[in-house]
C-alpha cells in the first residue's frame, strides 16, 4: 500500500499520472504498451539463453537452442503419456529380455566411462572438493570438464528409454508419477549443466551420479538374466541414499 506524505492511500499509477500530463503520456497507448512488453520479455530471453550461455558449449550437439530441449522433452511425455499406453491397449507385453540386457549393459559401461572420466580432472590438488568455480577458459583442463557435461546431458536424453521399455513390457506401475518428472527434470538439469555452467563441482556431482547408475544398472542386468531379485538389492537403495547425502553439500 503506497500513501502520500500526509499518511491518506493513493494510487501508484494515480500518483505518477498526476506528475504528467496524462497517464497515456507516461504509459502510451494499450497498443504500444504491450509492444514494449512484449520486446521486454524478448530482449530478457535472449540475455538469458545467449548472453548468459557459456560460448563453448552454446553450439554443440543438441545444445543449440532451448527449443531443442523442449522438443525432446515433449516428445517424451507424448511418448510416455499418450503415444506409448496407447499403442500397447490391446497388445500383449513384448518379451525383450534380450533389448533390456543390451541397455543395461550399455548404460553400466556408459556410467562408467564417465564416472571414471569425472575422477581425472584433480579433485584434492588442482580443484576443490567444494565452491570449485566453474573455468570457462579454453584452457584444456576446463574444456574436458565442459565436454564432460555435454555427455552427461547425452545420458540424460539416453535415460529416457528407461521408460520406453517399460511401455513396451507393460509395467505401468513402474510409470509414476515420480519416475516421469525425475527423468524429466533431470534432462533439464542436464541441459542447464552443459549449457550455463559446464564445470566446477557439477562434474563432482554428475561423477557420483554415474557411479550410483553403474550400481544400479549392473543390478538390473543380472536380475534381467537370473529372472530374480538378488540379495544385494536391498543395498542398492541404501547406497543411493548415502551418496545422494553426500551430493547435496557438492551442489551448494
Amino acid at each position: 500500500m503506497v500513501r502520500g506524505i500526509r499518511g491518506c492511500w493513493k494510487p501508484p499509477l494515480y500518483t505518477v499520472a498526476r506528475r504528467t500530463s496524462s497517464f497515456r503520456q507516461v504509459y502510451g497507448s494499450s497498443r504500444m504498451a504491450m509492444e514494449g512488453l512484449v520486446t521486454m520479455v524478448y530482449s530478457s530471453y535472449l540475455h538469458i539463453v545467449y548472453d548468459l550461455a557459456d560460448p563453448r558449449t552454446r553450439d554443440w550437439f543438441l545444445t543449440g537452442s532451448p527449443w531443442t530441449l523442449f522438443a525432446v522433452l515433449g516428445t517424451y511425455l507424448f511418448v510416455v503419456k499418450v503415444a506409448g499406453p496407447r499403442f500397447m491397449k490391446d497388445r500383449p507385453a513384448y518379451n525383450i529380455d534380450g533389448i533390456i540386457a543390451v541397455y543395461n549393459i550399455a548404460q553400466v559401461i556408459m556410467c562408467s566411462y564417465i564416472f571414471i572420466r569425472g575422477f581425472t580432472f584433480g579433485w584434492g590438488t588442482k580443484l576443490r572438493f567444494y565452491c570449485e568455480p566453474v573455468d570457462t577458459s579454453s584452457k584444456p583442463l576446463a574444456f574436458e570438464m565442459a565436454r564432460f557435461c555435454w555427455m552427461v546431458y547425452l545420458m540424460k536424453i539416453f535415460d529416457l528409454f528407461d521408460t520406453v521399455l517399460y511401455i513396451l513390457r507393460k509395467k505401468n506401475n513402474q510409470v509414476t508419477f515420480f519416475h516421469v518428472i525425475h527423468h524429466a527434470l533431470a534432462l533439464v538439469v542436464g541441459y542447464y549443466l552443459v549449457r550455463f555452467t559446464p564445470g566446477g563441482n557439477c562434474v563432482l556431482d554428475a561423477s557420483v551420479n554415474c557411479f550410483v547408475h553403474v550400481i544400479m544398472y549392473s543390478y538390473y542386468f543380472i536380475s534381467n538374466i537370473y529372472n530374480k531379485n538378488i540379495w544385494w538389492k536391498k543395498h542398492v537403495t541404501q547406497i543411493q541414499m548415502v551418496l545422494q547425502t553426500l551430493r547435496n553439500p557438492v551442489i551448494l
